[in-house]
């Protein structure tokens, strides 16, 4: 059975700590042997706690990351899929665009590494309801969830609304990203918000530029 190093250190100083104990009690020094088990305790918690924390703190940026990008995904989904592209097809140019983006020492994005992920799954023979289903589920947060079980839909059902239902999620997701950066900027103070929507702006054109030039090269 594999065991968390972090519970071996804390067992580790924790069984240090008893063991400083015994021999200071043998010496008659009780109370600086309790001390030293306190000490040995406290050290053993903090061993433990560090780890959680930090995980939770990088859960909580991947979700934060998540959210942040999805009204990028969801705008390019839709230019990709109005210019006449399959959903298969444009799933594969936002997965090509974002490999020459790495490649050129860009940025990496969890959305984009979990749309790969959903690439290869397809390349290997997942059926595409389920591949977008997975999708959405790994991304775990609302809108992901929601984009997945709309996608999943259209491909078991057919839907000639997607395309409508895909603009009103980037334009919704748009509205609660701007909202999100206000909210932001008014907590750093009011001098900071308008640079902040600018930053916001400038990022999102910095994506669909290039995807539109790259789409009027495809077709």
């Amino acid at each position: 059975m594999k065991v968390n190093k972090s519970v071996c250190r804390a067992a580790a100083l924790f069984g240090g700590g008893l063991l400083a104990l015994g021999i200071l009690i043998r010496q008659g020094r009780t109370q600086e042997g309790l001390l030293m088990m306190l000490l040995a305790a406290a050290a053993a918690g903090a061993v433990l706690y560090w780890p959680v924390q930090k995980q939770k703190e990088e859960k909580q940026k991947r979700r934060e990351a998540l959210t942040r990008d999805y009204p990028q995904m969801v705008t390019l989904l839709s230019l990709y899929m109005t210019a006449g592209l399959t959903l298969r097809s444009s799933w594969e140019q936002l997965v090509r665009q974002y490999e020459e983006q790495l490649a050129g020492g860009g940025r990496s994005q969890p959305v984009y590494e979990e749309m790969m992920v959903t690439w290869r799954e397809l390349k290997g023979g997942v059926y595409e309801d389920r591949a977008y289903g997975l999708f959405g589920r790994r991304c775990g947060t609302t809108e992901y969830l929601r984009l997945g079980g709309l996608l999943e839909t259209y491909v078991q059902q057919g839907n000639r609304d997607l395309l409508l239902l895909l603009e009103q999620e980037a334009s919704t997701s748009l509205t609660l990203a701007l909202q999100a950066v206000k909210k932001k900027g008014e907590q750093t103070g009011t001098r900071l918000l308008i640079p902040m929507m600018l930053l916001f702006a400038l990022s999102l054109l910095m994506v669909v530029v290039p995807a539109m030039l790259s789409l009027q090269n495809t077709i």
